[in-house]
Order: C-alpha cells, then sequence, then structure tokens
C-alpha cells in the first residue's frame, strides 16, 4: 500500500488540488456546548481490530488501509491527517477502516464538525453512494455522504435512515420509513463538492418530541454555508445515538475499484449540550 506525503504545494498523488480552504473553527457551534473531542489526527494508525488512538478514539483498520499521513495544507491542523485508501478491487458495500468514538452517553441533541477531502480522480460508485461519516443509534444511523453518479457532479448531503416516517419532508428522497436523503434546500440547495478540495463539514441534530411529532431537527454547513436546514424531522426516540463513526462506506453493494482513490480527514469535533 502506497503512502502519500503532502507538499506545501497541496498537491495530492495525482496532481494538483484547489487552493486550500482556510478553517474556521467550528463556527456553528451552539453556545455552551461541551466538547466530547477534539482530535487532529496525531496519533500512528497501525493495523488491527481495535487500535486505541487519543482522545478516546479506536481504530478498526484489519488491513492496514487507514493511515496517518502528512499535509501541510491540510486547512485546520496541519501537518498529520488521517487517510483512507481504497485500493485497486475494492468491493463496495464496505468502508477501508473504521475510526470510532463512544459518546459518553446517549445524545438526544449533538454537533460534530471535520475536515475531509476525496481525492481527485475520484470514482464514484453506481448507486451514487460514497459515505463519509454516521453518527449511530440502535436500528438507526444518521450519514453524511457525497452523492452522485461516477464522475460527478457530486453534492454533500445527509441520509436519515430512521425506523420513523420522514415521507413529508420537501427536498428528500428515498423510502419511507428509512433510508431518507435529505437534499441541500438553504441557499440555492445543493451544495456541489469537487473531489482534490478540503471541505469544512458541520452538522447539528436534535431529535423530535416523539417518533411522530415533526419537530426534529438536522441542520449541516459546508464551508460555512448553510445547506441544509430540516426543522420537522422524525427521530426514533426510544433509541438515542450513542457512537460516532468515520467509517466512508463505498456504495451500495457491487462494484470494485478499478483505481487507488483516497479519502483524507484533517480535524474533528463532537459537542454535546
Amino acid at each position: 500500500m502506497a503512502l502519500v506525503v503532502f507538499t506545501p504545494s497541496c498537491e495530492d498523488a495525482r496532481g494538483p488540488v484547489a487552493p486550500r480552504f482556510s478553517a474556521i473553527a467550528w463556527p456553528h457551534e451552539p453556545t455552551g456546548f461541551v466538547t466530547l473531542s477534539d482530535y487532529g489526527f496525531d496519533d500512528p494508525f497501525a493495523t488491527g481490530n481495535a487500535v486505541p488512538l487519543g482522545d478516546g478514539w479506536t481504530l478498526y483498520n484489519p488491513n492496514g488501509y487507514a493511515t496517518q499521513v502528512t499535509d501541510s495544507g491540510a486547512p485546520l491542523s496541519p501537518p498529520n491527517v488521517g487517510q483512507w485508501s481504497y485500493p485497486v478491487g475494492f468491493v463496495g458495500g464496505d468502508a477501508p477502516a473504521v475510526m470510532y468514538r463512544d459518546l459518553n452517553g446517549s445524545r438526544r441533541e449533538m454537533y460534530f464538525g471535520y475536515d475531509w477531502k476525496a481525492s481527485n480522480p475520484w470514482e464514484g460508485h453506481p448507486t451514487g453512494v460514497n459515505e463519509i461519516s454516521f453518527v449511530i443509534a440502535q436500528d438507526n444511523i444518521l450519514v453524511v455522504e457525497m452523492n452522485g453518479a461516477p464522475g460527478g457532479p457530486y453534492h454533500l448531503i445527509v441520509n436519515a435512515e430512521f425506523t420513523t416516517s420522514n415521507g413529508h419532508l420537501d427536498n428528500s428522497t428515498g423510502e419511507d420509513p428509512g433510508a431518507r436523503y435529505l437534499s441541500g434546500n438553504a441557499n440555492g440547495g445543493n451544495y456541489v463538492v469537487t473531489p482534490g478540495q478540503w471541505y469544512e463539514i458541520e452538522l447539528y441534530f436534535r431529535m423530535s418530541t416523539t417518533s411522530t411529532s415533526r419537530d426534529g431537527i438536522v441542520r449541516w454547513w459546508v464551508n460555512g454555508t448553510l445547506v441544509g436546514d430540516y426543522s420537522t424531522v422524525n427521530f426514533d426516540v426510544a433509541h438515542a445515538f450513542d457512537e460516532f463513526h468515520f467509517s466512508p462506506t463505498w456504495g451500495g453493494i457491487g462494484s470494485s475499484k478499478t483505481e487507488e482513490d483516497y479519502f483524507w480527514y484533517d480535524h474533528v469535533r463532537l459537542s454535546v449540550p
């Protein structure tokens, strides 16, 4: 497996990237929230099934596809970043590795933010699904993903995969109940993400009062711009959220990579009331 080392010109393994984005640390974190984690990927990533990292994180990395590399152009806390590699032949429906953290309790309200980049070129999955991060509850997940047909354009959307009914949500598609894809509905709609560029992603959620009350919130920003603002979401109130995962699943089931691709993460922040 090849390691990629970045230079001040901020080139990835296959060509120059766009001018670097200068992140502002968590501008939409709610006032008064308490930090659970503020982690800069400063620990070496070993191969193994339960590799302990700093700040409460654990790494499931049986194949060694996740590594710590350096990127002096990382927007928030250079030079160390986490690199997830998708080698040629990597099969859809799985993640190269999973970095996860317990949320120190059951969370009904939460904020998270991180800096992320996909390699350029990027071979998208035929289903259009390229998942980036997860918040996990029993039988329910909230997923940030890069969505779009192979070759793009790609949009930054959120998948509310809940046991509750959310077919009433405008600008959403999918199952009801089940995987419900929330598209951008603010500031012009869907936010286009371009492989090879860094993005700061922030998301805030608050669970609904009941599973049918339509008063839950899912709100996310990219590079400081509000992209999605949903305030009538039904959450499964019987199951609050208890883990955060970087489990960047490619797909969708089926297909395999014909090129080596990468995701990179620069920094992550988790906070709660």
